[in-house]
């Protein structure tokens, strides 16, 4: 499963959901970048666990209806991706090896 894109995915929904734009959301976080939110939105970051926190609060929701599976595209739910990630501060990180 692809944990960013799911997160992106459901951050969107509730987004979406509660009518916000991506500006108006901004807002509400203060400091996160806009270009931070897109590109979480669209799977291609590896959210940090205080900013889970951080965006849940100012959707008015738990930290698990970020990973909520339901009505979520197979193709999230089923995908073997193992392309590197930016973390929050834009560094690259190295998908984990399998050990023997």
């Amino acid at each position: 499963m692809d944990v960013e894109a799911l997160i992106g995915w459901n951050f969107r929904r509730l987004r979406q959901e509660l009518g916000l734009s991506q500006d108006e959301l901004w807002l509400r976080l203060g400091t996160l970048d806009q270009s931070y939110m897109s590109h979480l939105e669209n799977g291609e970051l590896n959210p940090t666990s205080r900013t889970i926190f951080r965006l849940a609060g100012a959707l008015g929701v738990s930290e698990g209806e970020l990973f909520q599976k339901v009505g979520v595209p197979d193709s999230i739910l089923f995908s073997n991706k193992t392309e590197v990630k930016k973390t929050r501060a834009g560094r690259k990180q190295k998908p984990k090896k399998k050990q023997k």
